[in-house]
This record gives structure tokens, C-alpha cells and sequence, in this order.
């Protein structure tokens, strides 16, 4: 937690996801003029909020937090909505071959057919072994599928792991080490309550958007100035001091915050004075997935199962989970609210291709693994798509993580990225933010010298509490 400061800086935050949120509340608390700015109309990142056509809020992408995401419970307690977060029995099944298998504890596991006996029983040996190992650095440099293979056998690790390795990073899914995956596994078990067989998931009433609306809430009442819709057109330098170029204009601050992903930094501050090959060449050699989601509401309901894992390798889709079968229906006001997604490259078709050619993809998809839905059902529909959406971290990946104070004076950078070796998420982003900013404010306690208040640009006022 940072002190507050009687020596103001005025600090630049571009990114408005939680990362640049968590840093510009803890940054603006400390007493510091501080300046938001988002390139997207909204603010919230992956987790910004849109609304179904009656007004009912929801996030674009899904999300939800483990009982051990400890920063953004914190956070939620800070900001005085720790009341609407509630966790709740999770439930998950698995599609093999059109068939449906109950996932979600030891029993259904034994039960899992497509795997023999001796398979199954060694898949939950291949969990256990993988909880008992305390230190995840030596798997950093093995992948997933090759220690897998190893422990759990290639039959089981094709039919159990490989098509979830293959939905969640494509083409790099033989890439990613084994040191993600072990996280992955600790932190869903330890997200169990002592003497319960599923692990808990939390979600907010009213949606995580509830978070980003009292963090700019907060901001606005500190005197930050939030500016979405405004895309920084170059990072560079002016007197020694980190400046912005924005419609054409430089501005000066005593600290720069890239809450963005490492490319983006690379590519805004390419013509820096401090920028030279090789950290252009650190910045951008992190591969990314972009993702494609579709949020679908149905007048009866599919499921009564939260998380539906996909052990086909022809899947059309990575993920379909049924919101209200996680919090109730009477959570969601009588709704049936649905989450399909998938990864992909960047350039992928579905990323580019019409809304109703990949609403019908997908439906077509649906149909088969779900015989229950029909097309008439769908209420509405509504399609996102996420550049840069998930980073690829394979076996040289720890080693090529970027610091967060870069080598161009006075800029900093946080981005999920920088997340390693645990997935990334809310509360991860929530504890970079905290990390960063008490980074930017010891850098600035050795740097007294301050740039002027009145080089802080006139903003119009409705943009002061624009809202996800």
C-alpha cells in the first residue's frame, strides 16, 4: 500500500484494464495527478461490461474468482463491495465423441469410459502427483505434453489433456510448459473448501463490471482524469521527461504506465531515444492468441452444468458454460445466459469472418454436442472478439519476461504477460497493479523534480466519469 505523497507527480496510465485501473487508484490515493487513458470508448479491459437488450449487465468475456485470489477479494473489501461477491459450487462435464461425462470429482473420473481402468485410475494419480510437488521451477523447462506423456501415459494424455492444451494456445499447444499447467491444477484445488468435492467459484452481483464503475467512482472523486476513446499515438521523450503524443500533441509527465500488452509498447515507442534492437526485439518476441466469444441468452434452459470441457479434437469451439447453472437462475433474474469461446491466432477467420457466419458455426456446433439446443431458443446473441487475448508461454518463456521499469527513463510496463508461471486473470491483474505502482513510487521519490501542473490538458467533463 502506498503512503500518501505531499510531493505530487502528474503519472500517465494508458490502459484502462485492471492492471492500469489497480495503479491509477493506488497511484491517485497517494496524492498524484493522475491521467487515464484507454483507447476502447469503455474501461475494463477483458472484463468490461455490455448489457443484454433489457438492461441486465454482464462481462464480454467470462470471468470468475478462485476463494484463494486473495488481491481481488482484498480489493473488492476496499472498494466497499466485498457483499456482493459470493462463491459457489462449480460443476463441470466432458464431451468425448458425443458422449457426456460427469468431471467434477474422483468418482465421476473413475467413471470416465473412454479412458480403461488402468488409465483412469492414473490420471487422478498423474493430479495427485502434480499437487504434491511443492516447487514448479524445474518444470519450466519441460512442456506439458511431454511431461504428461510421461506421467500419465500418451493414450490418456491424448484423450484427457491434449485437445485442452490444443483449444487453449492452437498452434503452440505442444509449446507450453509444464510449470502453467501445474499452477493451473494447484490453484483450482486449493479453491475447494475443506470437505467439499468441487471447488467454489466466486462472481460479483451485478457482474465484475461492478468493480471497474467504483474504481473510476473513486478516481473521479481524487481528481483523475479519465479519458477513454483515446488511442496514444507515440511514447517519446521531451527534456528528459516521458511524454505521450496525442491528435498530434506532446505531452509531459513524470511517469508513464503502459498497462498494454508488450507489443503494443514496442511498436508506440519505436522512434524512443532509449529504444534500441534488442529491447524492441524482448518486447516482441511474446506470441499472442486472440479470442472470440459469444454470449447467448435461451428461453428455457440447456445445461444444468457450469463448465463444459471438449476432449474432441475437432471441437468447434474450446469453452461452453452456463452462467445461471454456476449462481442460480435467481441470480440472473430468470435468465439463461450462456458463455462459447474459443483461441485463436490473431489472424484466424474468427476473428475476422461476419457475426452471423460465426453464429451460425457456431449453433451448428452446439447442436451436436448438446441435442437439448435449437436455434430457436436464442433469445439474442451478442459476439466479441479480443486481440492479444492470451499470451504463450512455452519452456524459454520465463527468460524472456520483461521488467516492469524499462530501460526508457520514467516508463513502466504491466501487462498479463509479465504473469508467470500462474494463468492470467483478475486477481493477478489486481496484484501487478499494486506491484507497479509502488514501483512508480519509489522510482519517483528519487526523481523530486516534478513537471508543472498547469502542462495537464483541459478535459471535457462527462469524460471525468466515463463508465464501463
Amino acid at each position: 500500500m502506498i503512503e500518501p505523497t505531499s510531493t505530487a507527480a502528474r503519472i500517465a496510465v494508458v490502459g484502462g484494464g485492471f492492471t492500469g485501473l489497480t495503479a491509477a487508484y493506488e497511484l491517485a490515493k497517494a496524492g498524484h495527478h493522475v491521467e487515464v487513458y484507454e483507447a476502447a470508448p469503455t474501461f475494463g479491459g477483458l472484463v468490461a461490461g455490455f448489457e443484454l437488450e433489457d438492461g441486465f449487465p454482464l462481462e464480454r468475456a467470462y470471468h470468475f474468482l478462485y476463494t484463494t485470489d486473495k488481491w481481488m477479494i482484498g480489493m473488492a473489501e476496499e472498494l466497499g463491495i466485498r457483499d456482493r461477491l459470493s462463491f459457489h459450487p462449480s460443476s463441470i462435464k466432458a464431451f468425448h465423441e458425443g458422449e457426456r461425462y460427469g468431471f467434477t470429482t474422483p468418482l465421476e473420473l473413475l467413471r470416465f469410459k473412454p479412458l480403461s481402468l488402468i488409465d483412469r485410475i492414473r490420471t487422478g494419480l498423474t493430479g495427485l502427483r502434480t499437487l504434491s510437488l511443492k516447487n514448479w521451477q524445474p518444470l519450466t523447462t519441460v512442456t506439458a505434453y511431454e511431461w504428461l506423456c510421461k506421467v500419465n501415459g500418451k493414450k490418456a494424455t491424448d484423450i484427457v489433456w491434449k485437445p485442452l492444451l490444443m483449444g487453449k494456445f492452437d498452434v503452440y499447444w505442444d509449446k507450453v510448459t509444464m510449470a502453467w499447467l501445474w499452477t493451473r491444477i494447484h490453484v483450482r484445488q486449493t479453491s475447494k473448501i475443506k470437505g467439499e468435492q468441487t471447488e467454489r467459484l466466486g462472481y460479483f452481483e451485478g457482474g465484475f463490471r461492478i468493480m471497474v464503475d467504483r474504481w473510476l467512482e473513486e478516481l473521479t472523486a481524487r481528481g483523475a482524469v479519465l479519458r477513454p476513446s483515446t488511442p496514444i499515438q507515440a511514447f517519446t521523450e521531451v527534456e528528459g521527461k516521458p511524454a505521450l503524443v496525442i491528435d498530434g500533441e506532446e505531452r509531459r509527465f513524470d511517469a508513464v504506465l503502459g498497462a498494454i500488452p508488450s507489443t503494443a509498447l514496442a511498436r508506440a515507442a519505436k522512434d524512443h531515444p532509449a529504444m534500441t534492437p534488442e529491447y524492441s526485439k524482448l518486447l516482441t518476441d511474446i506470441d499472442y492468441l486472440g479470442a472470440a466469444l459469444m454470449v447467448i441468452t435461451t428461453d428455457r434452459p440447456i445445461t444444468d452444468v457450469y463448465w463444459h470441457q471438449i476432449h474432441d479434437l475437432d471441437a468447434p469451439f474450446l469453452v461452453f458454460l452456463s452462467l445461471d447453472s454456476l449462481i442460480g437462475v435467481e441470480n440472473t433474474g430468470g435468465r439463461y445466459i450462456y458463455y462459447i469461446g474459443d483461441y485463436v491466432q490473431n489472424d484466424d477467420e474468427l476473428m475476422t469472418m461476419d457475426e452471423d457466419a460465426l453464429r451460425e458455426r457456431w449453433y451448428a456446433g452446439l447442436e451436436k454436442l448438446l441435442p437439448e439446443f435449437t436455434r430457436d431458443m436464442v433469445t439474442e446473441s451478442h459476439v466479441f472478439r479480443f486481440r492479444n487475448a492470451q499470451h504463450i508461454v512455452d519452456v524459454t518463456f520465463q527468460s524472456r519476461i520483461p521488467e516492469m521499469k524499462t530501460p526508457l527513463p520514467g516508463y513502466f510496463l504491466a501487462n498479463f504477460a509479465q504473469v508467470f508461471p500462474e494463468d492470467r486473470g483478475t486477481n493477478y491483474a489486481v496484484r501487478d497493479g499494486l506491484k507497479v505502482a509502488e514501483l512508480i513510487e519509489e522510482s519517483l521519490a528519487q526523481e523530486p523534480t516534478r513537471v508543472a501542473r498547469d502542462e495537464a490538458p483541459t478535459i471535457p467533463a462527462d469524460l471525468g466519469s466515463a463508465a464501463s
